[in-house]
């Protein structure tokens, strides 16, 4: 298992600076012998600071099928966004990323996941997709990632917030039953 990268920025948004850190990784998820049958990537966003077990976590994904979270990621979400022009289309490349004065950082660290399938995460064998491209292992293997993440990072306290778009927003539904 390789350690995250974890990389430390400020932005400005809303007015003030937040300083935060990033950390990107793959987390693996294991069946109940223990053997990793997938790894899922994520990058999580935490405002710096001294430690408040009260600070809200979000978790954020993409529908699909095949979509990552970077939509959300660098569209609406995140401390970053794509420069878009005034009425909302994209630029001509090159493309730039800019301070998202819209992020959510300020009130809730954030936790973009690639569920498997999607962006960088994946099956351990090639076999073991079908395992998780259904509504039963997308959701165990989201909750997985969630509980993993909860208990690595120490943030069981935290007020845990779901958001998704398209199949996503049916995804965080299930989620919040599982």
């Amino acid at each position: 298992e390789e350690a995250p990268v974890i990389t430390h920025h400020s932005i400005r948004a809303g007015g003030k600076t937040l300083n935060y850190t990033a950390t990107t990784g793959m987390m693996p998820i294991k069946n109940g012998e223990g053997e990793v049958e997938a790894r899922m990537f994520f990058m999580a966003y935490t405002l710096d600071g001294p430690h408040d077990p009260k600070r809200p976590l979000m978790v954020s994904f993409n529908g699909g099928p095949g979509s990552s979270s970077v939509w959300l990621h660098l569209g609406l979400v995140g401390p970053k966004r794509i420069k878009m022009l005034p009425d909302g289309t994209m630029t001509p490349p090159p493309f730039e990323l800019v301070d998202n004065e819209y992020t959510m950082l300020d009130q809730t660290d954030i936790v973009f996941v690639d569920p498997v399938g999607t962006g960088y995460s994946r099956a351990a064998k090639k076999e073991l997709n079908k395992k998780f491209w259904g509504l039963k292992g997308d959701l165990d293997s989201v909750s997985e990632f969630i509980r993993m993440y909860l208990t690595r990072y120490e943030r069981w306290s935290s007020p845990l917030f779901l958001i998704g778009e398209s199949y996503g927003t049916m995804r965080a539904s299930g989620l919040a039953g599982t």
